[in-house]
């Protein structure tokens, strides 16, 4: 190390004096480089040495390389040899930093990128260095391969060799695997598709398709993600006619191996809106074994254009019978989602052929329905073409209605209120609502409040009537979820009927369980709201107050905090330190502390404002 520390001294000379020459920096600021140079070769001579040390000289390096190349820029000069000595600086100190510190991936990561742009040529040995301490990484792998064949095309022997070792550590690696073939497959689109070797038999392309195709064959064997060999096809389709038999092998063997994958058939759909129709596959095969050879046999088609050009009617004609053939073959509701998504995709996205488009998704739809594996969402899709329809709502119920026998769910069930809100059938509502209140407990909550809304929203004796029944019935319910309902009764009641009322009701149902500190608050809201201060007030906004201390007192500090700020500012001022013990007394011990910090903060919040 002391041999480096001097050796690095003595190269900084002649930089200072390039500085200086070329006036790159003043004197006073070339003083302060040799100043900081010198502390952070300092840290990196001591015994124990971080690989903060070396980060610290790193970017400080880094930093006056970017520096020099934005003077350079400036000045419109070339300072090469001073950017060389900086650049080969921060090489030496990576390497020496690397020596001691290999198990930090992300130093590697590091010296790669620096070196990409500062001495590329040195790329390769460092990312065969990294690979023999972090080779368990199959990214390492890639990224070396990735780097030697984009930096040049001629490593591609180099490139092959790198990623076949990675395969023998990694087999079962996707990412290797993939980027083993699209590398592959690149060769084979560059190669010579018409000069033949040998006897006349076989031409270069051929001989670079079967070495893809066993990349293919062997990973094959060890993976067995779907999402895999549809990204392999997907790179097929950027050459469509070079990899037309690889693309049916491919395909055959998916189908094999998956066949009852919900996800193969979707993706087999969404071939033909894209052009690659499955028959075009089947009748090249059937050529190719009447010439006597399978095609399996020949990675390359022959010169005749394969893949046939169609309308995009006609494509979305033989994607719906792909998925009418994959809704047959395997019916679960997860096919199903997956045909009618395409459906709505496809109806959201295309502004030609609209009616033709919207006819499928409506057959989709039906189709679904009679197969009782449709989910609500898509329900929900129906509910709303049939509500949109003058004449769909009777439809849209009845649908609804079937659907509701083999999918009682809470979506279901709003979705049939909805439309039975939409048609105003008030006697269908009223049945169905009985039905909620008998069976689905607290998970019916969202459609008893839809149901108040609604007779709410209609206003009449009968609706008023049912209405008031509805608010007792919930108030009975002792789910802690319905006290929403109680406090709706709270402004129902104060609104529309009289204060008074809402008063009597709050009265009787602070003591009648469930207890929740959200009624009391509700109730207090609403008599804040009157503006008023007379006697009868408050009291009663006393006694809400009151309610929450017996109830809540013992482990809720705010509380007692609200109740003081009562006092303060509506009620009586001598009863706030009779509170202020009650609450020390009442409350648990682990909350006092609590209580005497928040009723400081607002004592403080109180005498600010006043």
């Amino acid at each position: 190390m002391g041999e480096f520390i001097a050796e690095l001294q003595e190269r900084l000379l002649p930089e200072y004096e390039q500085m200086k020459s070329y006036q790159v920096f003043s004197p006073e600021q070339i003083r302060e480089c040799v100043r900081k140079r010198e502390r952070l070769l300092l840290n990196i001579t001591k015994s124990q040495i971080s690989i903060a040390d070396y980060l610290d000289f790193i970017v400080y390096e880094t930093q006056m390389h970017m520096t020099i190349t934005e003077k350079e820029k400036l000045a419109g000069m070339k300072l090469r040899g001073l950017k060389s000595s900086i650049a080969t600086r921060i090489i030496r100190m990576y390497r020496e930093m690397l020596v001691k510190f290999a198990h930090e991936k992300r130093l590697w990561n590091n010296f790669i990128k620096f070196s990409k742009k500062s001495a590329p040529q040195e790329v390769a040995g460092i990312y065969e260095k990294m690979l023999s301490y972090h080779g368990d990484d199959p990214e390492s792998w890639t990224s070396a391969a990735l780097w030697l064949y984009e930096y040049n095309r001629l490593n591609i022997t180099r490139v092959e060799h790198l990623l076949l070792r990675g395969l023998q550590r990694h087999p079962a690696s996707e990412a290797i695997n993939k980027v083993f073939f699209d590398i592959l497959l690149k060769e084979a689109a560059q190669a010579d598709s018409k000069r033949n070797l040998g006897e006349n038999t076989v031409s270069e392309q051929e001989i670079k398709l079967e070495r893809v195709a066993s990349v293919y064959r062997n990973s094959l064997a060890s993976i067995t993600n779907l999402d895999y060999f549809f990204k392999l096809l997907e790179v097929c389709e950027d050459y469509p006619e070079m990899t037309v038999n690889l693309q049916n092998l491919i395909i055959k063997d998916i189908q094999t191996k998956f066949s009852r994958e919900p996800a193969l058939w979707d993706a087999l759909a969404k071939r033909e809106l894209r052009g690659f129709h499955l028959g075009d596959l089947q009748n090249h095969n059937e050529k190719s074994e009447d010439n006597g050879e399978p095609s399996e046999k020949k990675l390359r088609s022959d010169e005749n254009a394969v893949w046939q050009t169609r309308s995009k009617k006609r494509r979305i004609e033989l994607c719906v019978l792909v998925y009418k053939t994959a809704v047959k073959h395997v019916q679960t509701q997860e096919m199903w989602n997956l045909y009618l998504e395409a459906m709505l995709t496809l109806s959201r996205n295309h502004k030609t052929d609209r009616a033709f488009i919207q006819q499928c998704l409506a057959t989709a739809l039906q189709d679904g329905h009679k197969s009782k594996l449709m989910h609500s969402k898509h329900y929900a899709t129906l509910s709303m073409i049939l509500g949109s329809n003058e004449n769909g709502g009777e439809v849209c119920v009845r649908i609804l209605t079937e659907a509701l026998e083999h999918d009682p769910s809470l979506q279901m069930r709003e979705l049939l209120l909805a439309a039975l809100i939409r048609n105003d059938d008030e006697p269908s509502i009223n049945k169905l609502f009985s039905q909620v209140r008998r069976t689905m407990g607290a998970v019916g909550l969202p459609l008893w409040q839809s149901v108040i809304s609604y007779y709410r929203a209609r206003g009449d004796s009968h609706s008023r009537r049912r209405l008031n029944d509805i608010f007792t019935q919930a108030c009975k319910q002792t789910w802690p979820e319905f006290v929403d309902l109680r406090c709706s009764y709270l402004r129902y009641l104060w609104h529309e009927h009289s204060p008074t009322k809402a008063r009597d009701e709050y009265a009787k149902l602070a003591l009648q369980p469930p207890m929740s500190v959200q009624l009391h608050r509700e109730m207090v809201q609403l008599i804040e709201s009157t503006k008023l201060k007379d006697l009868p007030t408050i009291k009663s906004w006393r006694m809400c107050y009151e309610f929450m201390a017996t109830y809540f007192g013992k482990q809720d500090p705010s509380v007692w905090i609200d109740y003081i700020a009562f006092e303060r500012d509506h009620g009586e001022i001598k009863n706030i330190a009779l509170l202020s013990r009650r609450a020390c007394s009442t409350l648990n011990p682990e909350f006092v502390s609590i209580f005497e910090e928040q009723r400081a903060l607002a004592h403080v919040a109180a005498a600010s404002t006043s």
